[in-house]
């Protein structure tokens, strides 16, 4: 199952120092920096987002962020249902996400050490999965 990028979350204090970090050590992998966000958030990748070194803003918030990518709804319904029912904790029920994009589907879960993993696909909403 490919993964559709990864979230690292680090205090403020250690920022530009894993920025740096990660903007040396991607290099080789045919990873750059691709944009800085406005919260701060610096996304890598090769072709699009697959590596995000974001800002923790509180010491209890998640530290990791994964997300797989699905081949469609109903995979990511199924992986909803299946992580929830395995000890997982809903963050976000399946449905389409517009604020990450207007045919994104996917579904949210704490795994039992609090980190938020996720399940998408790309999928219009009028014409059924792709």
């Amino acid at each position: 199952m490919p993964i559709g990028h990864v979230l690292l979350k680090v205090n403020m204090v250690d920022h530009a120092a894993v920025v740096d970090f990660y903007t040396q050590a991607l290099k080789p992998l045919g990873n750059e920096k691709l944009s800085t966000m406005p919260n701060g958030w610096v996304v890598f990748g090769s072709k699009g987002p697959e590596w995000v070194v974001g800002i923790s803003s509180t010491e209890s918030e998640t530290k990791a962020h994964v997300a797989f990518v699905a081949p469609d709804r109903a995979s990511v319904d199924a992986f909803h249902a299946t992580a929830v029912a395995a000890g997982g904790k809903d963050h976000g029920a399946p449905g389409f996400r517009p604020q990450i994009h207007p045919n994104y589907y996917g579904a949210f879960v704490l795994d039992p050490l609090g980190n938020n993993i996720e399940a998408g696909c790309m999928t219009p909403s009028d014409q059924g999965e792709l």
